[in-house]
């Protein structure tokens, strides 16, 4: 039941961004318009993935639907995340955006790469589930906490 919500939500989430996919920002440099066409490519996948995860989820084919997660969360590492190494750096801080990158540039992909791994040997599904299903609820837990600072300390 837990992977379906989350399935659902990531679906939500993923067709909710999918207008910026043909959004021209016209940057300067050759290396930021590949970035905004990797960007691209990740927004137009982000709802095939999360809705063939909710699909398989709502079936009862827990397989299938922590591989469709756990590539969704390597898909945006891949095409968003690896990118945005290459231009702007890497400075893991002790703050919420330095914790934030850190987790998202270096936990998530291996906590993908782990329930991919479980779940083709077939052993412990449940952990598997979980593990696809943890880059989500970080985000959505990350949101959170920077929607209750706002409400809390302003801009």
């Amino acid at each position: 039941m837990g992977l379906v919500l989350i399935a659902a939500i990531e679906l939500l989430d993923a067709l909710s961004s999918a207008q910026g996919i043909f959004t021209e920002y016209h940057h300067e440099t050759a290396l930021l318009r590949y970035a905004q066409g990797l960007n691209s490519i990740k927004l137009a996948l982000s709802p095939l993935l999360a809705g063939t995860a909710l699909v398989f989820a709502a079936r009862g084919n827990l397989r299938y639907a922590i591989f469709a997660l756990a590539a969704l969360t390597l898909a945006g590492w891949l095409l968003d995340s690896l990118p945005a190494i290459v231009i702007h750096g890497f400075k893991p801080s002790l703050d919420f955006g330095g914790i934030e990158e850190f987790v998202f540039y270096l936990i998530m992909p291996v906590i993908a790469a782990a329930a991919i791994l479980l779940a083709v040997k077939r052993q412990r599904l449940g952990l598997a589930a979980l593990l696809a299903c943890l880059p989500a609820l970080y985000k959505w837990a990350s949101v959170g906490a920077f929607i209750i600072m706002l409400l809390i300390y302003g801009f």
